[in-house]
């Protein structure tokens, strides 16, 4: 498995329901990337900012981090972990 370090800025639909966060789709590099499914999540903390993470596997199977700052509402992609 090959892993590439990004930390990309990058815009996400995601549904935001019952104090819960689950990305949709992404899009990077002018290519959306549909969630196909949720593997983790978690949260953690920068000072008092909040940060959520989340791994996900994409319709193209690659397995993607990404994080989103509670503070700003800005997503990114931290890593990309494919086969080969």
């Amino acid at each position: 498995m090959q892993v590439e370090h990004l930390n990309e800025a990058v815009k996400v639909r995601a549904d935001f329901q019952g104090g819960k966060v689950v990305p949709l789709v992404f899009k990077r590099k002018d290519k959306s990337h549909k969630v196909v499914r949720v593997n983790a999540s978690w949260e953690d903390r920068e000072g008092a900012q909040k940060l959520y993470f989340f791994s996900v596997t994409a319709d193209s199977g690659d397995v993607y981090q990404l994080r989103l700052n509670g503070k700003d509402m800005t997503w990114y992609v931290d890593l990309v972990m494919m086969e080969g």
